[in-house]
């Protein structure tokens, strides 16, 4: 299946983060995220990554996403995104690849309802920065 449109990217620093353990070895990280997003909803993105971590460094961790989007036209868009992340080798850098949905009642962004997207992001907590695209899934 191939990707379609770019609908937009998205810069976000990290704002605090916390641990909680879960036994079995497993931990739950959350990362408050604040930053600005381009595209097709341009504007101010806030939301919580939540990872899954335990066992080796190399196996992959679930994650969660749950944000907003405070557009630019003064509409709200609520985002929803889950999938996967790996480590990639560079330092403790973590690629993350997953589906993304959008939710909104502004009129004007109505058919972003009906699509799902995929997103591709990089988390580098060197930086306390995340860098990614979502594009429209066909």
């Amino acid at each position: 299946m191939p990707l379609g449109t770019v609908l937009g990217e998205f810069t976000l620093k990290v704002m605090s983060v916390r641990h909680s353990e879960m036994g079995g070895g497993q931990v739950r990280i959350e990362v408050d995220l604040a930053g600005e997003g381009t595209g097709q909803i341009l504007g101010q993105h806030i939301g919580t990554l939540a990872v899954v971590v335990g066992g080796a460094p190399s196996r992959p961790a679930p994650y969660t996403y749950l944000g907003t989007v405070l557009a630019a036209s003064g509409a709200v868009v609520r985002v929803s995104s889950w999938g996967i992340g790996l480590r990639t080798g560079e330092g403790h850098k973590i690629r993350y690849r997953g589906a993304t949905c959008y939710t909104t009642d502004d009129p004007s962004l109505a058919a972003g309802n009906n699509v799902i997207a995929a997103a591709e992001f990089e988390a580098d907590p060197a930086t306390m920065t995340v860098k990614g695209a979502v594009c429209e899934w066909k």
